[in-house]
């Protein structure tokens, strides 16, 4: 079925159909364009049949209707950064790019509103807010790619979460093509069903998002970031209980754990210390007198805990150098192994230093390279499985040592997905968090939305066999 349902969407007339819809620039054949929209940050790939870029809510509405009219799977797509295999299409799908989409609708400082396209580029919007200070708190640190359609499909968060929340505290209106082509608007309100909360973190299943409301909080005019040193991962996660415990909520709080910090170290080109066996960044933001406050009691904990260590920046380059470290974590795993396994597990914050030592029992239990850093403030670690897909033996391992964290982390009370989403990646352990009953409301509602199951089939919901996908 797959396989014909993929010869109609190359077929020469459909093409030219979607070409006078969006433009002949607005859809992209060849095996090269195709290739370009075939993944994501995960290891998972699959070729689309063709690549569709509208700039209109009209001309999304009008490429759903004809999608679904010929039974060809529509797959929408931000820029392709997240974690979950949310936006990989399969060989038989239109893969539909919102990047053309990406402007400023409303802005309004007096209501701390805006609306913008789905394409929007969550940097640029950071940076053209804090002109006007003013900022929009989620994050992710893929902010200079990942777009704001992207972020609020999968529910994005960020090292700000702890203090500001997530995404889905902040998107207030969307516009929506639903699977058939129909748009429609849903706002946040106390009334009825909330569509608006069903739909953030949706991945792209219910709907296409063509407008985005979001509100906005005024710019914090004072911060004070430090780094504290400790002897390992279970000190540092103590440290983090006994900062909740005291009702100590940062803005930010991060942690990176021994072999992650010498691979930054090693990176940057900067001294190591053999002592450190893994550090936190934390930061408080707000009026003078609120991180002033915070900080005196921050310091006040950790030299009551006997951090090894623990320093703060006096100015913006201070800090910049500081934050270097953690935003360099990625290209500097990227030198370690040619396959990350990025797993964003979340556990209550009083559990995390016995997941701080089942992550360390797990890397002996299967020999598997693991480094650990992330969100620790809220309990989300990303469990970092290094590997090669070329070994199939070492990637075996890997498999089974993410199938126990998993099931370590719902036995602690936690998530198999902090922000990263469930996509393809992890929908085959989704009913073990939920129950039978759980993916039975889960199923009804997609039905309830997409009742031929053409938007982004398989994704959240295992409800087909990915054959066409393939690992890098």
């Amino acid at each position: 079925m797959g396989e014909v349902k993929a010869a109609a969407a190359k077929n020469h007339a459909f093409r030219r159909a979607l070409e006078r819809m969006v433009g002949p620039s607005g859809v992209l054949s060849s095996p090269e364009d195709r290739l370009c929209y075939s993944f994501d940050a995960t290891t998972i790939s699959s070729v689309p049949a063709l690549v569709v870029l509208p700039k209109t809510t009209e001309q999304v509405s009008a490429v759903a209707a004809l999608a679904q009219r010929e039974g060809i799977p529509v797959v929408p797509r931000g820029a392709g950064t997240g974690f979950a295999g949310s936006c990989v299409p399969g060989e038989d799908a239109i893969a539909l790019s919102t990047e053309r989409m990406n402007r400023m609708l409303s802005f309004s400082p007096a209501d701390l509103r805006c609306v913008v396209e789905p394409g929007v580029v969550n940097g640029d919007l950071q940076r053209y807010l804090a002109g006007e200070r003013l900022f929009y708190p989620p994050d992710p640190s893929s902010l200079e790619a990942c777009t704001l359609g992207g972020n609020v499909a999968q529910g994005a968060s960020g090292p700000r979460a702890l203090k500001y929340g997530s995404t889905k505290d902040y998107v207030t209106y969307l516009k929506v093509v639903a699977p058939d082509g129909e748009v429609w608007e849903t706002r946040q309100e106390s009334r009825g069903y909330d569509l608006l909360s069903v739909l953030v973190g949706s991945e792209g299943t219910l709907g296409v998002f063509t407008a985005i409301g979001l509100r906005l909080l005024p710019l914090p005019t004072h911060w004070r970031t430090f780094l504290a040193h400790f002897g390992g991962l279970e000190e540092a996660s103590e440290a983090v209980v006994a900062l909740s415990s005291r009702g100590v909520i940062p803005t930010v709080l991060e942690v990176m754990d021994k072999v992650t910090l010498r691979c930054v170290e090693d990176y940057l080109g900067r001294p190591s210390h053999d002592a450190v066996g893994a550090v936190l960044f934390v930061e408080v933001t707000g009026g003078e007198e609120e991180v002033k406050v915070l900080s005196d009691r921050i310091v006040g904990i950790f030299e009551e805990i006997k951090s090894w260590q623990f320093e703060f920046a006096t100015n913006e380059e201070e800090r910049e150098s500081l934050w270097l470290l953690r935003r360099s974590v990625s290209p500097a795993l990227a030198r370690v192994a040619p396959t990350k396994i990025n797993e964003d597990v979340c556990v209550p914050r009083s559990r995390l230093p016995e997941l701080m030592r089942t992550v360390e029992a797990l890397a002996q239990k299967h020999r598997v390279r693991i480094y650990t850093f992330g969100h620790i403030g809220d309990g989300n670690l990303h469990v970092n499985l290094m590997t090669d897909v070329r070994d199939r033996e070492e990637v075996a391992r890997v498999e089974e040592c993410a199938d126990e964290l998993f099931r370590v982390t719902l036995d602690l009370g936690g998530t198999i997905s902090g922000e990263h989403g469930i996509g393809l990646s992890k929908a085959k352990y989704l009913p073990l968090e939920l129950g039978p009953a759980g993916m039975k409301v889960l199923a009804g509602v997609k039905r309830a939305f997409d009742p031929k199951g053409l938007l982004n089939p398989g994704k959240i919901i295992a409800s087909r066999p990915q054959d066409n996908s393939t690992r890098r």
